[in-house]
């Protein structure tokens, strides 16, 4: 009887009609212009509610077949640690041959807040070009804030720190039950400095971690896993097609079997698309070669204790963004020089279509044959080991393939911002 009640109740106050609240008028079927966002920033930068907030002067669209222009916006690291954001224009309908790009750097310091508002500045001053175009132009204002004090922004010859860019990373984690304990301790530190002719990269970093598992009363098993690793690179900027660089990487891990690695040598890169096109598309041919050091905590299978060998590999890379979708994949082959019979061959490839509309469709498939484990510790693996992964196992090759889709139907438009109760 309660709950009959409790129900008949809940049916009646869902059946009464709440106050008229004061809603902002969103652009809809009134001649705005219609958008569609298309994005790829990364770390936060594709908060789809924070640019309808900033611009709700024009319709959003689900589908960019309903849209008159599809902005596509694709992001990559800069030197100094912050984003580049790539902003394409790509006009639809009547403005089909009107399109256009521009670009924003957002500095490493800044809020996720403070590059939201930088990027929708950049989306604004972009859209402006079709509005103009349209009726909306009549209700346009465009306003000037001048550099106070008619200063100038810094030079590159300002820089107090010559371009170079520290970072410091830690963490701690601490989790126990009742027959389960596990700590993990990891940090690291890098410096990087980067400009056009010349990329300088290095970091060094470790971790550590161990496990406690409680079978029985009387009886446990613990688990520890520890590794750390130096590593560097520079790269020379050849020409807008060429690079040419060099790394290097010291390391142990007690996973890998291996006590100490060494691994150096030069490479050479050809990308058939100018470097200045990365945000879109790269299509790129890289080749390395070195020498690799490796002394082993356990003997391998191949009753080594520590080997120095020469070794190369080659890889073809290949990522494309349109409005269509996204492809990327890549091909690579390693192999020691000592024993040719020693390599290691990897395929991927990924694809996210947009099939019609409002139906997309998304592959992703990878396999690898594998011929190069030269760190295998010799004799059998206990079940402890295998179980909680504590060292490396032998195997021949691996893959995976995943598929997906979505398919999204209704009204075109995407105005509203409501998060009430979200995900509660």
């Amino acid at each position: 009887m309660k709950l009959s009640a409790f129900l008949a109740a809940a049916a009646c106050l869902a059946a009464v009609p709440l106050p008229a609240q004061e809603v902002t008028p969103i652009a809809n079927g009134n001649g705005a212009l219609r958008v569609f966002f298309d994005c790829d920033g990364g770390r936060g930068m594709c908060d789809f509610d924070f640019y309808r907030r900033e611009i709700p002067y024009v319709n959003y669209t689900r589908d960019r077949e309903d849209a008159q222009v599809h902005i596509l916006m694709t992001s990559e690291g800069t030197g100094s640690g912050g984003q580049r954001f790539t902003l394409d224009f790509i006009g639809r309908e009547e403005f089909a041959e009107i399109t256009d790009r521009l670009e924003v750097v957002t500095r490493v310091n800044l809020a996720v807040e403070q590059r939201l508002t930088e990027v929708a500045r950049v989306l604004e001053l972009g859209l402006l070009r079709y509005i103009a175009r349209t009726e909306q132009a009549a209700n346009i204002d465009v306003r000037y804030d001048g550099a106070e004090g008619g200063e100038a922004a810094a030079r590159p010859e300002d820089d107090p720190w010559n371009f170079w860019t520290f970072r410091l990373r830690s963490n701690v984690e601490f989790e126990v039950d009742e027959r389960t304990e596990e700590y993990e301790l990891g940090g690291g530190f890098s410096a990087d400095r980067v400009t056009d002719a010349l990329k300088l990269e290095f970091s060094i970093g470790g971790s550590y971690n161990r496990r406690l598992f409680e079978t029985s009363d009387t009886t446990s098993v613990t688990s520890v896993r520890e590794s750390y690793d130096a590593e560097g690179l520079s790269v020379w900027s050849l020409s807008d097609h060429w690079s040419a660089g060099a790394a290097y990487e010291v390391g142990h891990s007690s996973f890998a079997n291996e006590d100490l690695q060494l691994r150096v040598g030069p490479a050479l890169e050809y990308n058939i698309f100018p470097y200045s096109e990365s945000t879109r598309r790269q299509f790129n041919f890289l080749y390395t070669i070195g020498l690799r050091y490796h002394d082993y905590i356990e003997q391998t299978v191949f009753l080594k204790h520590e080997e120095a060998l020469p070794h190369h590999r080659f890889r073809v890379r290949l990522s494309v963004r349109q409005p269509w979708g996204e492809s990327y994949g890549f091909l690579t082959f390693s192999q020691f020089l000592h024993d040719p019979s020693k390599n290691r061959f990897t395929a991927f490839a990924g694809a996210d279509f947009r099939i019609f509309r409002g139906l997309s469709l998304r592959l992703n498939a990878n396999y690898s044959r594998i011929r190069d484990q030269l760190n295998v510790p010799a004799g059998d693996a206990t079940t402890e080991e295998v179980l909680l992964r504590q060292r490396i196992l032998q195997s021949g090759f691996e893959y995976g393939v995943s598929v997906g889709f979505s398919y999204t139907f209704g009204s075109i438009y995407s105005n509203v911002v409501n998060p009430r109760l979200d995900r509660f």
